[in-house]
């Protein structure tokens, strides 16, 4: 009975205020999913700088400890790629939109280009991420030499690969799922709000 007699209200009023009603019910919709995807960027990106922070003491401990120097290198370089990769995170945590200091057309803008570089960030994940980090640990794990070693080395190259390949189609899966979804409701926002 309520629903009904909304939609007569609706139906009866102007259509300057029906494009108010629609543009706040927009503005709604893409600030509740922005909300909720910007909660899981802020934990993708904590997870990383975990996993870096709890990485560099390991690895420095077999830099120094372990005597093949194959490893001793690789390790050190594994530290250095840690560093690089919570740079490149927080570079890109840098463009995060402020919804307090802009208009909400600034915002939207801001928040467009943020979601750009979060989808070149994840885009380009095999280049920057997955192939130094398996080069590396290829690299670490060739440190001792082969005679002997080979059947695990290979099981251990194996496993690095299936763990790269899934990185690899999480990354496309959440650009696919996540970004261009809202950033088709940004663009289509945006086009609402310079009309108006």
């Amino acid at each position: 009975m309520m629903e009904d007699e909304l939609i007569k209200i609706w139906q009866s009023s102007p259509n300057q205020e029906r494009a108010k009603f629609e543009k706040s019910r927009l503005m709604l919709d893409v600030q509740s999913t922005l909300d909720h995807l910007h909660k899981k960027i802020a934990y993708r990106d904590a997870m990383e700088q975990i996993a870096v922070v709890v990485g560099i003491p390991i690895f420095a401990y077999y830099a120094y400890h372990i005597p093949f120097v194959l490893t001793k290198i690789a390790s050190v370089l594994i530290i250095f790629w840690g560093v690089f990769v919570i740079i490149r995170i927080r570079s890109a945590k840098k463009h995060k939109p402020s919804a307090f200091t802009e208009t909400y057309l600034e915002y939207l803008y801001k928040t467009r280009e943020y979601l750009k570089i979060q989808k070149r960030l994840l885009d380009s994940v095999l280049y920057w991420y997955i192939l130094p980090a398996m080069t590396l640990l290829f690299l670490f794990t060739l440190g001792p030499g082969i005679a002997g070693r080979l059947p695990r080395i290979v099981k251990m190259t194996a496993g690095n690969v299936a763990i790269a390949v899934a990185t690899y189609l999480l990354n496309k899966s959440a650009v696919k799922k996540q970004l261009m979804p809202r950033l088709e409701k940004i663009d289509a926002l945006i086009e609402v709000m310079e009309k108006s």
